[in-house]
């Protein structure tokens, strides 16, 4: 018997059993049925095939696939207090076990892919080039750069893909965290800010992050067997991400995201809540920040403005202090800046 003449049923299961999405794009090339038998393949089975080829294919390794995926694990976890804990015990394991995790909850289309390849040129890059240049390779090569070649000179060290997706990932999983609390009357489920904390600590690892008063890092993920010195690798990613988040190049990119829609609010509480409800929009909302893109986002934008406009005091985000001084602070609310702050507080010299 010929492959083609097996039934139905054992060709439809033939893409579970390949080794990587190379594999699957060959069998898809090979014949009419063959196509047939890979449009019909879960995407699930479509995600696990992408994951073993994510050091060729989906670059960087594993932050592309988390990115492309985790939202939806993210709404799978909200769904019920196990789901959250078991999202918690991965998320501590560092970015290969929650890579583990999308794989086992969610997955990814063939349109999806191709979807997300072509945002690459079109969306990925150009932000990523931005980044390099606010406080990458390109920022440091800078001519004269510590005699004035740029406004806000410093020692960092920051990979631009990685740290784009960093942040792309942290809005993918907690946009609707953000949007809780923007709509507090309809009572949505919202991961807490022990969770965010979690993410920073062990899917943005970095040799500054220790345990200190208020904060605890576990010996596990990236920190397994470190026994509090300083981590192996040489990447300083919460450094650079503080660096990044705070210099003046990215805030005024994001200002002028925020102006075209409103003024600033003069109380500080709505107008920190206002700055991450607009950053927090995952990969699809790097788009306001590329010449045209704001205009997708203009009415969204501009809900979000007058549901934090319209949030009464005891409705607002509360705020955590950290560290036996309690000069370390973030918010019930997301802010991925101020929660790295938090993380680096022994870098500044917190006990």
């Amino acid at each position: 018997m010929e492959i083609l003449q097996l039934p139905t049923e054992l060709l439809l299961s033939l893409p579970q059993y390949l080794h990587n999405i190379e594999d699957f794009t060959n069998l898809s090339s090979t014949c009419r049925t063959f196509r047939r038998v890979c449009s019909d393949a879960s995407p699930n089975t479509i995600l696990r095939l992408a994951a073993a080829s994510s050091r060729v294919f989906f670059r960087p390794d594993p932050h592309f696939l988390i990115a492309a995926t985790v939202r939806q694990v993210g709404e799978w976890a909200l769904l019920s207090h196990d789901n959250t804990e078991q999202l918690r015990r991965h998320i501590q394991g560092g970015v290969y076990s929650l890579l583990h995790l999308c794989v086992d909850k969610a997955g990814l289309t063939m349109d999806d892919i191709r979807r997300l390849h072509a945002s690459r040129f079109s969306l990925i890059n150009p932000i990523a080039d931005m980044i390099d240049r606010c406080a990458g390779p390109q920022f440091v090569s800078t001519p004269d750069f510590w005699d004035g070649g740029v406004s806000n000179p410093a020692t960092i060290s920051l990979e631009p893909n990685r740290a784009l997706f960093q942040i792309i990932i942290y809005g993918e999983l907690f946009a609707p965290t953000m949007q809780a609390f923007l709509e507090p009357d309809r009572a949505l489920p919202r991961f807490d800010q022990e969770l965010r904390l979690d993410f920073i600590k062990y899917c943005i690892p970095d040799s500054m992050c220790r345990s200190y008063t208020g904060l605890t890092v576990l010996e596990v993920g990236p920190y397994a067997g470190t026994k509090n010195e300083l981590m192996p690798q040489k990447e300083s990613d919460q450094v650079g991400l503080d660096y990044l988040l705070t210099c003046r190049t990215w805030r005024e990119a994001w200002e002028r995201v925020r102006l075209a829609i409103g003024p600033n609010f003069d109380d500080v509480s709505r107008q920190i809540m206002w700055e991450s409800a607009v950053q927090i929009q995952g990969l699809a909302g790097l788009e306001m920040l590329r010449p045209g893109g704001l205009e997708g986002w203009r009415s969204r934008l501009a809900e979000m403005r007058k549901r934090i406009e319209s949030l009464p005091v005891e409705k607002r985000p509360k705020e955590s202090r950290y560290g036996s001084s309690g000069r370390y602070y973030c918010w019930e609310s997301p802010n991925m800046a101020a929660e790295i702050t938090v993380t680096l507080a022994p870098y500044w010299g917190e006990t």
